[in-house]
């Protein structure tokens, strides 16, 4: 007796043991039956080989089921199945590691036997040639032991009737992490480029999907299955888009189950939510139906990208055509020159028109104010406009050339991996072109650039019309309107970008100069009556700088304590743009007069009861709607309804809509009247804002759960079979912002030859 065999004696341990060198075990050969199942007592003295010889195949491969209720997990049977050309092994009790390093064991497994003649059904000329041959195979099943007691094992060979699939019929199987199972598909002559692939799975067990080309031998185990093809987690349902061109013959869809949820879980995200983790039960099974559909082929591309461009192109003859009606029948038809329009320098103007102590007590001490009062210095206001333009292409190209490196880099990477939890893709709508996986998404951003191309011709245009002039109307400032367009530019182009390979990690490329769009918009209202106070190209970027760093940290880690910094440092930026606003940028004059007021009257009421009483209530009733998006936000962070990026996008639209409805109603209040362009456009925007917020709020991805949960948003196109919802909202929201651009630029046209001293500041 050896050591080893004391030592389980000491313990009390009677389970197996591995058998002393002398004593040899028995080989018993048996012939199998593929019609009857076999159970044989297996231990360190019986090993078994099983021959079964010339089976037809018919030409389906067969699939082995081996199981045992009394498997020994430390001295397991060791199963080895030898066919013609492959060799395939594993061990009864199957044992699989889950996330947490814990081994759950299965006590039945089943394997599908890869057929020997996967070249032939390759290179026949179709399926149904395939179909109609029959073959013949051998096949011997080697089962070993180490255990010293007799384990009883369930041998069972069967065929796998469901190996074949044909496009546009559903198919079902049932998977589990000891039963993975797998089907092969056969391109047809007349298959399109490409094909989509979608699975359901009858509970929230967490599945790996992988497609493999049609060689043998097949991935169908947790370790080895990420190693070939493409490959994605599902949870409840998945998509997948397969290139032709990346599988000639065919391709292997293969299902793996996991032992727990881990992959699927949202410990995984960036924001992770309740912790549901869970384990599946030993041996227990997932119904997963899945269907190959024809996808679109090349024709199909160029027609859909074709109709697209007609669709633009149709549109800026509509939009163009409205310029020049306005123009000849709007309320700049009868645009007289003022005699005032001189040419000056800079320093004239200044010198003309000082900003003296007695300006600055005159403008605080003013309740009603208008336009000339605030317009000292109008050629530098001008220039100082164009600041603005040449900061956002500054921006724009330093902020895109690492963005376009950074997502085609994500790009390689899904290309090369096969990791289809990169990105977050609509799957069930993701049309591959090139090196691109989902090029739809990508394509219909092209409505931003030509929209924002189209603004610029309109700034332009308008510029030509209407040139600079003093003391008559509106000061207008066209590098803030250059900027808006080049803004719609860059946000086309970022967004395409994002669209690359859209992630946790990215989502900031998407909405930056969203953000920034939103906020010029809030800057122009405030210069038509504000020109000299108007907030510069330098402030206004560097707020927008942090902001957008406070978006990435919410991105990359929305913790509650950077919803708390950032509260606390909004709140005080709304506090200080209030004094400014209030006090019309001399916040320290301001606070001046109202200590020589204090020292003067000591506290009484009239000191602390404002001279602009309507801008004040205003100031105010804007800050207590800016804490209420911040409690709602900060409501719905712990709820989970919201994540850091979409909120600050939605805190900033909100305030850029405010203020235009505040707009509006001052406006009336004056007794300015909206001339018909501006009804017109902003019908159009309310019009267009309201389809494409449709179709933004029901979205196919949500990128921040996980890839498989993600998944279970999925969609199908909805647009000439190329595109989907998120599609069309890029579609929409293009036209939407040159609407709302052109009716910010055509919202003054009523007042555009009144002097400015009879123009009122709200």
């Amino acid at each position: 007796m050896n050591f080893v065999h004391i030592i389980l004696l000491i313990l009390g341990i009677t389970s197996c043991y591995v058998p002393s060198v002398q004593s040899l075990p028995n080989i018993h050969a048996i012939a199998g039956d593929v019609s009857e199942p076999l159970e044989l007592v297996v231990n360190n003295t019986n090993e078994f080989i099983i021959y079964y010889s010339k089976m037809d195949q018919n030409p389906y491969p067969y699939r082995i089921i081996i199981s045992s209720d009394n498997a020994d997990t430390k001295n397991p049977i060791l199963v080895v199945v030898r066919q013609e050309r492959y060799i395939t092994s594993w061990e009864l009790p199957f044992s699989q590691l889950t996330s947490r390093k814990e081994t759950k064991y299965y006590n039945v497994t089943s394997r599908t036997l890869c057929p020997n003649n996967m070249n032939e059904i390759n290179q026949a000329p179709n399926l149904l040639s395939v179909m109609q041959t029959k073959v013949t195979q051998q096949l011997t099943v080697a089962l070993s032991s180490s255990c010293n007691y007799g384990t009883v094992v369930r041998v069972e060979l069967a065929r796998e009737e469901k190996f074949f699939i044909n496009h546009g019929l559903p198919s079902n199987l049932a998977v589990s992490p000891s039963q993975p199972r797998y089907a092969f598909y056969r391109f047809k002559d007349n298959d399109s480029d490409t094909a989509t692939i979608e699975v359901e799975s009858s509970d929230d067990n967490c599945l790996i999907v992988s497609i493999q080309d049609s060689q043998c031998p097949v991935f169908d185990l947790n370790k080895d299955v990420r190693f070939k093809g493409k490959f994605q987690t599902v949870s409840k349902k998945g998509g997948l888009t397969i290139k032709r061109r990346d599988f000639h013959e065919g391709f292997f869809i293969v299902f793996v189950a996991q032992p727990d949820n881990s992959d699927c879980s949202e410990d995984l995200t960036l924001d992770p939510g309740v912790d549901y983790y869970y384990e599946r039960n030993s041996d227990e099974t997932t119904n997963v139906t899945f269907v190959v559909q024809r996808s679109l082929d090349r024709n199909q591309y160029i027609n859909s990208m074709m109709i697209t461009l007609a669709a633009i192109f149709i549109f800026y003859v509509i939009a163009i055509a409205l310029i020049v009606i306005f123009r000849k029948y709007g309320s700049i038809k009868d645009l007289t020159a003022s005699s005032l329009q001189i040419s000056l320098r800079d320093d004239e103007v200044d010198d003309a028109y000082p900003r003296s102590v007695q300006d600055i007590i005159y403008v605080l001490e003013k309740n009603n104010l208008d336009v000339k009062t605030l317009t000292k210095y109008p050629l530098k206001d001008k220039k100082r406009s164009f600041n603005y333009l040449w900061h956002i292409m500054s921006i724009a190209i330093f902020y895109s050339i690492p963005v376009i490196q950074l997502v085609i880099t994500y790009q390689r990477i899904v290309n090369v991996s096969g990791n289809e939890d990169l990105c977050y893709y609509n799957f069930l709508c993701a049309h591959p072109t090139m090196t691109f996986s989902d090029f739809n998404h990508i394509y219909s951003n092209i409505g931003y650039l030509f929209m924002g191309i189209l603004f610029l011709i309109a700034t332009a245009h308008r510029q030509s019309i209407i040139p600079f002039r003093f003391e008559i109307g509106i000061p207008v400032h066209y590098g803030i309107y250059y900027s808006m367009g080049v803004a719609l530019i860059i946000e086309g182009l970022l967004s395409a970008c994002y669209h690359i390979c859209p992630s946790q990690s990215n989502y900031q490329f998407d909405t930056s100069f969203m953000y920034v769009m939103a906020v010029l918009c809030m800057i122009k209202l405030y210069q038509n009556r504000h020109p000299d106070l108007n907030a510069t190209a330098y402030s206004t970027f560097s707020v927008l700088g942090a902001g957008i760093m406070m978006a990435t940290l919410g991105i990359m880690n929305g913790t509650l304590t950077v919803w708390l910094i950032f509260i606390f440092g909004y709140s005080l930026m709304c506090l200080y743009i209030s004094f400014k606003i209030y006090y019309l940028s001399y916040i320290l004059k301001g606070f001046n007069k109202l200590r020589q007021d204090i020292s003067k009257l000591g506290f009484a009421s009239e000191v602390f009861i404002p001279v602009k009483k309507a801008r004040f209530i205003i100031l105010v009733l804007v800050n207590l709607l800016n804490t209420t998006l911040l409690l709602a936000g900060m409501s719905l962070y712990f709820k989970g309804g919201t994540d850091f990026g979409t909120f600050l996008l939605g805190l900033l639209m909100a305030n850029a809509i405010l203020y235009i409805l505040f707009y509006l109603v001052m406006k009336i209040y004056n007794n300015e009247k909206l001339c018909t362009e501006a009804i017109v456009y902003f019908i159009l925007a309310i019009v267009t804002w309201t389809a494409a917020t449709i179709f933004f709020l029901d979205a196919a991805t949500l990128w921040t759960v996980t890839p498989a949960e993600s998944r279970q948003w999925n969609q199908e196109c909805i647009l000439l079979g190329y595109y989907d919802k998120h599609d069309v909202w890029h579609l929409l929201s293009a036209p939407a912002l040159y609407f709302t651009f052109m009716f910010l630029m055509c919202l003054d046209d009523d007042i555009i030859d009144k002097k400015q001293d009879e123009i009122p500041v709200f």
